[in-house]
């Protein structure tokens, strides 16, 4: 008889383990998710679905996305919302990389269960989801998952429709979930032991009734914090990304705020058009070095000409190609000259226009990157510097350029009567 209630108790065990089992993701924040059996969620269809959020109240938002990218990914943030409390926010990533935005058809399915709140430090909030679709099937041993947060002051906000800060570069991570081993047996609220499936959240996404106290189990309604289960992160590792957005910035920085513009000053100080050649194109083997690093960077994070960066960059690049040609050009026509020829023009004003557009391409890359307020002044500045360094030079090449023209062309029919 004794075995036969062991052998029971093992049997419900099993089944009150299966009923309960979740697929959980803990990159700072935790993430739990679990898939009722009788769900018709799917790629293609809404369905039923839980999901819990929790992370300390030293975040100020965490999200949780579903999808293998931003754009297009059904999203959920939660933040405190002031009255001890938490909201949850059911948004669209749109086109990705802009501050998602709330959608009334996705809250609308929405509902926080018991077990939601501040509990003991900590924002949770428990998710029932009724218009939710996957980014695969339910039975996907690799369901497609973003996730994203931001540290700082509490937004205190009941609004779904609050906005909220960008998120860090290093904090945000690409996974998926094995739902095999997520599947619920029961249609029920997964994170408390004895709860109703539908809770007491409301459609706003805030919880009126969740004091952040303890389930009725004498448990905190936290089950996200034990580590990871049924999850693989997938994509570049961020320690890679932030290597390459480095090694971009500074590269493409230093040739078009630096590199460029000096080697074009030195014609304005009387330098050899050889030094002149040679500097500007080894600045343009630094920007193609440059380039090839921003294109991969750009496939790690889903970027490749899918933004004004990328774009304007690659059409840059491609213009900057045909300088090279117009400087060949300008100066033999000037060796027979000794004067400027349309051609000249072209290649002065053309390698200007360049160099500015690709100054200001530099600043779209910092705000593309989530560069600090500190960096983007700081590359401004620099930049201001440097342009005002050659707008003086072109003045005073202006004032005194007829006596050096007129000294040059001396020099070469001297040269000339000589031989």
């Amino acid at each position: 008889m004794k075995n036969l209630k062991h052998a029971l108790g093992v049997l419900c065990a099993g089944l009150a383990s299966h009923a309960s089992a979740l697929a959980t993701y803990s990159p700072g924040p935790s993430y739990s998710v679990g898939v009722p059996s009788s769900s018709s969620i799917s790629q293609s269809s809404a369905g039923g679905i839980y999901f819990q959020l929790s992370a300390p109240t030293s975040y100020q938002w965490v999200g949780l996305g579903i999808g293998s990218q931003m754009t297009g990914a059904s999203m959920f943030v939660m933040y405190a919302d002031g009255a001890g409390n938490v909201t949850i926010s059911a948004r669209n990533g749109g086109a990705g990389h802009a501050e998602p935005q709330q959608s009334a058809s996705l809250q609308s399915g929405v509902t926080l269960l018991a077990g939601s709140g501040i509990v003991n430090g900590r924002m949770i909030a428990n998710v029932y989801c009724t218009t939710c679709k996957l980014g695969s099937s339910k039975t996907s041993t690799s369901s497609p998952w973003i996730c994203a947060w931001n540290q700082g002051s509490a937004l205190n906000s009941a609004s779904t429709s609050v906005t909220i800060a960008q998120h860090g570069l290093n904090s945000m991570r690409q996974f998926t979930f094995d739902l095999t081993s997520a599947a619920l047996s029961t249609d029920s609220n997964p994170f408390v032991s004895s709860t109703s499936s539908t809770g007491t959240g409301t459609a706003s996404g805030s919880s009126p009734t969740s004091t952040g106290e303890s389930g009725d189990d004498g448990s905190s309604g936290d089950s996200g914090s034990s580590g990871n289960s049924g999850a693989t992160v997938v994509g570049p590792s961020f320690k890679a990304i932030t290597d390459y957005e480095t090694a971009h910035g500074v590269i493409m920085g230093a040739t078009m705020v630096l590199l460029l513009p000096l080697g074009a000053m030195f014609m304005r100080l009387g330098a050899s058009v050889y030094l002149h050649g040679a500097w500007q194109l080894f600045a343009l083997c630094a920007m193609l070095c440059g380039f090839g690093l921003g294109i991969k960077l750009a496939q790690m994070r889903n970027l490749l000409f899918n933004t004004t960066h990328t774009i304007f960059g690659t059409v840059i690049i491609g213009l900057f190609l045909l300088q090279p040609i117009f400087g060949l050009m300008h100066h033999l026509q000037y060796r027979k000259t000794s004067s400027r020829t349309p051609v000249s023009l072209i290649h002065i004003w053309y390698g200007r226009a360049l160099i500015v557009c690709g100054i200001i391409n530099g600043g779209l890359g910092l705000q593309l990157a989530g560069n600090s307020t500190g960096g983007m002044i700081g590359y401004g500045v620099v930049a201001g510097v440097v342009g005002a360094l050659y707008l003086v030079l072109v003045v005073f090449k202006r004032k005194g350029g007829d006596k050096i023209d007129h000294g040059r062309r001396s020099g070469l029919r001297r040269k000339i009567g000589g031989a």
